[in-house]
């Protein structure tokens, strides 16, 4: 009895009803969602990993940044279907909720809140970098001298300067989305300025022998050449650098507030994470070719400042200074904008603290929750630094990132109203023998229970190869390319097992509901982001996959202890009268 009730609580759904009125302000067009997206995205991956990114993997990197981009386009294709289907406030999560059941969506919610706080957190602490890079690096100075910090696994000293920044951001957040929107979009403005500016002079100044060097110019060259650090960094620099484009889900966090969000958020998702791949191409590409990727001084965390200094380019200098930090503001102000909405939609549905829930009768924003993440994100800032803050973004992104195209993949071949095993049973259409499997000859031309449990099947299938491949590629590459044998044949038969399951499933009968934006080719596409994000995934190091375990830890606490028991929608299945939320 106990094992059915947490069952049945663990897949409750819930019941999807779009308000036109919700509360908030629906005043966010096309072009404020695209640079809403923009802004979050184009900030630290441009003017601070791309110098960290080139001390480890070199002029490859612009590899790492496209095998990366190709990612997050897949992962924004399944994105943009979860927004056109349920165009709510925190539309990942809310989608998952509606259509799989709470507790992977409360996983997914979960996770997208470590990278809004992880995330945020990491860019606080690069404009901290910017603004002391101006001052000659005396405020991380003085911090490491009076404050010192010799734990393994925390930063060198506290940024404390990053803590009065997430402090600030969050009270420019509070105020409004029409005002905080407007400032976004001229710093967005200002950060594009600022980039086609350094790609201009990185193609002035190009010097093609940086791509060339022989490893002897520097003990921190490697061995030379394009990939002077081998194959895997690149792979490894990809993991790393996923962070850099992971703000794109901020534009799916505003169902709430954005104008027709069905059809604007999804186009709105695809174009800014199109524009972001290009200037990551284009960034990377001329980053290593004006200067050494091996020299790049990132004492003060600022290697743009340092590279121009030596070219002569003064003036240049302080200009792309005061770009870096319009766009690390603007990165910072749509950071701030979804981590506040994302934990607004979980507390709303009560898995998450009610008063989080609060919307404010003047702003009309959730203040609870922007504050509170805030404070939470502002005391992250201060003891991490930013390489274990980004990885950690990094993984929970990607585990969310998988998640969303495991239920994009479920959901397209399932109904609402199936008929079920019994009902197939009573009008003789139940195939029991091994070509129900395949669907052949076409017997069921619609989704039913039979073939939506066969697609469960052969997905978590896919899932498990994925992971099996993908532990391949990231530690065994280098037998696989010796043809080892055994090494060889578990390749061949995983991709074998592939195979069979993504046949299995495209065999199925797809949904036919009316969606504004669907993936296509389904499975194959969902299929391959799933790939990829596994194996990004195994790249990261032991420590990230430790402080992620710690979060999902505090996390199942917080959905067993509070959440599962306060959840509207249980409320909603016993029957229990609710108290209306109130504004403050």
């Amino acid at each position: 009895m106990f094992q059915s009730s947490l069952i049945e609580a663990l897949t409750r759904k819930k019941e999807f009803v779009y308000i036109e009125d919700s509360g908030l302000r629906r005043i966010l067009r096309f072009h404020d969602l695209v640079f809403l997206g923009l802004g979050s995205m184009l900030g630290m991956g441009v003017y601070i990993m791309a110098g960290e990114l080139a001390t480890k993997v070199g002029p490859a990197m612009i590899l790492s940044f496209l095998f990366a981009g190709v990612a997050c386009t897949l992962a924004a294709l399944c994105y943009a279907e979860f927004a056109g289907r349920t165009p709510g406030t925190g539309s990942a999560y809310a989608y998952c909720y509606i259509t799989v059941g709470e507790f992977v969506a409360f996983i997914l919610g979960w996770n997208l809140c470590l990278e809004f706080v992880i995330g945020t957190a990491c860019l606080a602490r690069g404009m901290s970098a910017y603004i002391d890079s101006m001052f000659g690096g005396s405020i991380a100075n003085w911090e490491k001298e009076h404050f010192g910090m010799d734990v393994k696994f925390l930063s060198s000293y506290p940024d404390f300067l990053s803590f009065v920044i997430m402090i600030v951001f969050s009270a420019i957040v509070s105020i409004g989305v029409k005002e905080s929107t407007m400032i976004n979009n001229t710093f967005v403005v200002i950060n594009m300025v600022t980039i086609i500016m350094l790609v201009i002079t990185g193609i002035v100044h190009v010097n093609l022998s940086n791509w060339s060097l022989d490893g002897t110019e520097s003990p921190f060259a490697g061995n030379g050449g394009f990939m002077p650090f081998g194959f895997s960094s690149v792979m490894e620099g990809a993991a790393t650098c996923f962070y850099a484009y992971t703000g794109f889900d901020t534009v799916a966090t505003t169902g709430g507030e954005a104008k027709n969000p069905q059809k604007t958020i999804p186009f709105a998702l695809i174009v800014s994470i199109s524009l972001a791949v290009l200037v990551y191409g284009s960034i990377s590409a001329t980053f290593t070719l004006m200067w050494p990727y091996f020299d790049q001084n990132l004492k003060n965390g600022s290697p743009y400042p340092y590279i121009l200094e030596n070219l002569g380019l003064t003036n240049m200098k302080w200009a792309v200074t005061i770009g870096a930090l319009a766009a690390v503001t603007g990165c910072t102000l749509s950071s701030v904008f979804g981590m506040a909405r994302i934990v607004y939609s979980i507390a709303e549905d009560g898995l998450l603290f009610r008063p989080m829930s609060v919307i404010n009768r003047i702003t009309k924003t959730p203040v609870n929750a922007t504050i509170a993440t805030g404070l939470l994100t502002a005391f992250l800032s201060v003891i991490f630094s930013t390489e274990q803050l980004i990885d950690m973004t990094s993984l929970g992104t990607l585990m969310a990132y998988t998640m969303v195209a495991i239920c994009v993949l479920l959901l397209r071949y399932e109904d609402k109203d199936m008929e079920t095993v019994y009902l197939l049973k009573m009008k003789q259409e139940y195939n029991s023998s091994l070509r129900k499997i395949f669907n052949t000859p076409i017997t069921y031309k619609e989704p039913n229970e039979l073939t939506s449990m066969t697609v469960k099947c052969a997905t978590y299938t896919v899932v498990l190869v994925s992971a099996l491949l993908g532990s391949i590629f990231a530690f065994g590459i280098d037998k696989l390319m010796a043809s080892e044998p055994m090494i060889l044949l578990c390749t061949a038969a995983l991709a074998l097992m592939m195979i069979i399951a993504l046949a299995v499933i495209a065999r199925q009968p797809k949904s036919k509901a009316e969606l504004k934006f669907k993936v296509k080719p389904v499975p194959y596409l969902p299929a391959l982001s799933m790939f990829i994000n596994i194996y990004l995934m195994l790249k990261l190091n032991v420590m990230t996959w430790i402080r992620f375990g710690v979060w999902l830890i505090l996390g199942l606490l917080v959905y067993f202890i509070y959440g599962m028991h306060h959840s509207k929608e249980r409320k909603n299945h016993e029957g229990i009268p609710q108290r209306e939320a109130k504004k403050s």
